[in-house]
């Protein structure tokens, strides 16, 4: 019989919570899990978003050759944004390789497979999917008869942490957490398959939403909350446990490795960035001298920007606009948020060199030939990115002075492809991560650096890797860092197949028991060629409300 893969997604999940509830006795399966087999932390691309990790995930590659960066990218010349969809992703994921090689593959909920991967077997959709779409699994009949058994498919998590109301947001992620693990039991019995993946998006959310409930330093924490709600949290993640065990005691035969695994970590924030103040205050940045821009600037200077009525919106308990239906009323609120407050529409862009725009630390350049109003000549554009840089290293942390960044790029320091193009100049990473850059709107808070509202939770680069099964993984065994590039070639490997040579990644030959590896050995083969075709035309309607669903998530800016 011929080897097979089962991965388990678990969007989100970290060894900094985990190992301590392993210990517990919180997660004994994933206990047990970990101590038959191999586990390592898994290295996340960076920026760590999880539509750009994932798609790294299924195709070895890094950003700057799948073009996916964010959740959204920017249309050409122009600062308006379109989600990414599976139509716009580059390089061959994991399935599509196997579908051509011969191979069955069933792939149950990754983000950025809308519209669904035509493989062999079945192929369902994530969040990124339209709503109200019907055309997110294949075969296309395939939701129909999921629905006709199990009632109607949850696609998105819609429930925000509310100061007493936390329960909605546990009895969602509950409710997704069955409903796909029984499903994914179901469809991996009606056929077979050689590679599957199954994808649990509430990891994530819950820890946005309520990780300042199991976390007692959290700056929002309360003994009221933990009290009332820590119990219920700890019981989600039974359930978790629940889930590898089902999947594993079914699924996971002699010729099976499992692999368990997440696209980033997680971790509290205390503190937003907002960079687009940074570059004001740095003269980097420049507003226009008008009238109505100028009272503008008066309004924010006084305190009254979007930071301060989202503050009010949780006090009277309307938090809930954030993950709410419809895209009429969000898209409403986000117009008249740039109409009321400042913009990018206020910026003089002929005096200004630089804007951020987006979440985790990026910053475009204003440069002449590819902004829409650029004012940086391509002359000085490394003069410019190198004097962004030195000023970005040198911001001292409020907390303590030291440096609050450490680590600042230039996007060809860490991108190599032909979308490369596409990225921000410069990139750069907190020294502490309880800071993060925010770009939910173009200038969130009055200052530089304001307390957290909204998310308590936001992600981290140190995923997690655990793998077991067969005669393939060694036992009992922590490994040094993986990356998350590496897990494309690693599960080809395994199922005997040759690596592409334009794969990012490589086989983390470390995982493998030596003899098996020994008569194993890595086989490479040229590139695939590319099938990427027209992008998938998306209307108006679908586009605005992707876009103000992630924002309501708190993902894009």
């Amino acid at each position: 019989m011929s080897r097979r893969v089962l991965v388990i997604g678990l969007d989100g999940i970290t060894f900094d919570t985990f190992d301590p509830w392993m210990e517990e006795g919180v997660l004994p399966s994933m206990k047990q899990f970990r101590s038959e087999g191999v586990h390592a932390p898994l290295d996340s691309i960076f920026p760590p978003i999880t539509a750009p990790a994932w798609v790294s995930f299924m195709t070895g590659m890094n950003p700057g050759k799948t073009g996916i960066f964010e959740f959204l990218y920017f249309l050409k010349s122009s600062f308006d944004v379109t989600p990414v969809n599976a139509s716009v992703r580059d390089g061959h994921p994991i399935w599509n390789i196997l579908t051509t090689e011969g191979k069955k593959s069933m792939v149950f909920g990754v983000p950025v497979t809308y519209p669904p991967d035509k493989v062999d077997g079945y192929c369902i959709s994530g969040f990124l999917t339209p709503k109200g779409a019907r055309d997110f699994t294949h075969p296309p009949d395939l939701i129909d008869r999921i629905e006709a058994k199990h009632g109607a498919f949850p696609l998105y998590h819609k429930e925000v942490y509310q100061k007493g109301k936390v329960d909605l947001v546990l009895d969602e992620a509950f409710h997704h957490i069955e409903y796909k693990r029984e499903m994914t039991k179901e469809l991996l019995r009606e056929r077979e398959w050689d590679f599957a993946i199954t994808y649990f998006e509430g990891t994530d959310r819950l820890q946005h939403e309520v990780w300042h409930i199991h976390d007692e330093t959290h700056p929002h924490s309360t003994a009221k909350e933990r009290e009332r709600y820590g119990e219920r949290v700890r019981d989600f993640y039974r359930e978790v446990d629940r889930t590898v065990k089902e999947l594993t005691e079914e699924f996971a035969d002699e010729n099976t490795t499992v692999i368990i695994m997440s696209d980033h970590g997680f971790g509290p924030i205390h503190n937003y960035m907002n960079f687009n103040v940074w570059l004001l205050e740095q003269g980097l940045l420049v507003l226009k001298r008008d009238v109505f821009t100028q009272l503008k600037k008066m309004i924010f200077k006084l305190g009254i920007t979007p930071a301060f009525g989202y503050r009010m919106a949780m006090k009277l308990g309307l938090a809930s606009l954030r993950l709410s239906e419809g895209v009429g009323g969000r898209s409403f609120l986000f117009e008249m948020i740039n109409r009321m407050f400042l913009s990018l529409d206020n910026i003089d862009w002929k005096r200004t060199k630089a804007y951020s725009k987006g979440n985790y630390g990026q910053i475009y350049v204003n440069l002449k030939g590819r902004e829409p109003y650029g004012s940086v000549d391509p002359s000085d554009y490394d003069a410019v990115v190198e004097d962004i840089k030195s000023r970005l290293r040198e911001i001292p942390d409020p907390k303590n002075g030291g440096k609050l960044l450490s680590e600042v790029f230039h996007r060809d320091e860490i991108y190599t492809g032909q979308y490369v193009a596409r990225m921000p100049d410069i990139l750069f990473k907190p020294k502490d991560m309880t800071y993060k850059a925010l770009g939910i709107v173009d200038f969130t808070t009055k200052n530089f650096i304001e307390p957290t509202f909204g998310n308590s939770g936001d992600h981290r680069m140190n995923g997690v890797f655990m793998a077991k099964g067969g005669p393939v993984i060694v036992k009992q065994e922590r490994l040094q860092e993986l990356s998350i590039l590496d897990m494309a070639p690693t599960i080809l490997h395994i199922l005997g197949m040759a690596v592409p040579t334009d794969m990012d990644g490589r086989v983390a030959e470390e995982i493998f028991d030596p003899a098996w590896f020994a008569k194993n050995p890595v086989r490479t083969r040229e590139p695939y060629p590319s099938v990427k075709g027209a992008e998938l035309e998306m209307s108006e309607e679908d586009r605005q409300e992707i876009i103000e669903r992630l924002k309501g998530m708190g993902y894009v800016g």
